[in-house]
């Protein structure tokens, strides 16, 4: 079951979206062969990616990467504005090296070079109209120093701070069978 909510308070300037995942999510996870802390880390991202895209009033398509020079060099998730989903990661080394412990950090920025792009490609982008793009540094600013985020979560709300200037908090969570995430805005 592939589920999705949209929701507004009424009286208070909040909306947000609710989703759950199982059988899109397991028909991405039959092609893949990931360790657990990547397939997780993935399963976050195409949450995310699915309740970003809900928010969106356009027709197109929002594509998650994640770049780094660590274990995992790139990750991609694609949602398109009928909630079809597209996911993948790539890694920079052999999966059996790869610590089932890891953290975001340690996966994506070990190197403190990680970064986190967010396009939106309108369907009907004119020619010669480029897509929007928001670049994010994995890490953030706290007590004067940058320090590596260490969640899908934290990344996005970065993300969306940073680029969008929306205050927004997210949930995620994935697991084998079933993903899901909460977003409000």
């Amino acid at each position: 079951m592939n589920e999705l909510l949209v929701f507004v308070c009424e009286g208070a300037p909040v909306r947000g979206e609710i989703t759950s995942i199982s059988t899109a999510w397991q028909a991405v996870l039959a092609r893949r062969n990931d360790p657990p802390v990547i397939r997780q880390m993935l399963g976050e991202f195409v949450a995310a990616a699915t309740l970003l895209s809900a928010s969106l009033k356009f027709d197109g398509t929002l594509i998650i990467q994640a770049q780094s020079k660590g274990p995992i060099s790139l990750l991609v998730v694609e949602c398109n504005s009928n909630l079809s989903l597209r996911a993948t990661v790539k890694l920079a080394g052999e999966p059996a090296e790869i610590d089932p412990n890891a953290s975001l950090a340690d996966l994506l920025d070990a190197t403190n070079t990680g970064r986190l792009v967010i396009t939106l490609d309108p369907t009907e982008r004119q020619p010669g109209q480029p897509p929007y793009q928001g670049i994010v540094a994995l890490q953030h600013e706290h007590n004067g120093s940058e320090v590596p985020v260490s969640t899908v979560a934290e990344a996005i709300m970065l993300y969306m701070r940073h680029s969008e200037q929306l205050e927004t908090r997210i949930w995620l969570a994935a697991n084998e069978e079933v993903l899901g995430g909460l977003l409000l805005q």
